[in-house]
């Protein structure tokens, strides 16, 4: 009899641990504010954003990527686009899409901006869209915040913010 007590214990412990377990994965994290944050909402708001500031600037060659990067070409460039890993250079304005507002540049600095492509040293709205450009190209991404800065923003740029840049790519 004690041995079926014993073996029927460690059963009822180990459907138990289970259960723990398998309960724990199952919470959100009660201090973490974006805990049941509706992504996709927020997506299709910021791609609206998008799609308003292209049709009051009347901006209708663009390219939408399946990320929901926009691309807009400004002035063409020539020869190869960059490949992974390589060290670019370009200049760029940034501005908040929403308001126009400028936040950073680097023709501010008067210095050039240097980055090795594909390494996520960059937002990754800038990975994607630098690696579309050719050399001495210029273009403008709008950028919704998930390829940005995304729920938690950086310095100056809040959460959920879609951003736009104005780049040139100068050199690879």
């Amino acid at each position: 009899m004690q041995q079926f007590l014993r073996r029927n214990a460690w059963q009822w412990l180990l459907a138990i641990g289970v259960l723990f377990v398998f309960n724990g994965c199952n919470d959100k994290d009660p201090y973490d504010p974006y805990a049941n944050f509706d992504h996709a909402a927020q997506a299709a708001l910021e791609d609206a954003l998008i799609q308003k500031y292209l049709t009051d600037n009347n901006i209708t060659d663009f390219t939408k990527t399946a990320s929901g990067l926009y691309y807009v070409k400004k002035e063409a460039g020539t020869g190869d686009k960059p490949a992974v890993n390589s060290t670019v250079e370009v200049n760029y304005i940034g501005r908040f899409l929403q308001n126009g507002q400028k936040f950073d540049s680097s023709y501010d600095r008067a210095q050039t901006f240097k980055f090795v492509l594909g390494q996520r040293k960059v937002i990754s709205g800038w990975d994607e869209g630098v690696a579309m450009m050719q050399k001495g190209e210029k273009a403008l991404l709008l950028i919704p915040s998930r390829l940005a800065y995304g729920l938690y923003g950086q310095s100056s740029i809040p959460p959920n913010t879609p951003l736009m840049f104005e780049i040139h790519l100068i050199n690879f």
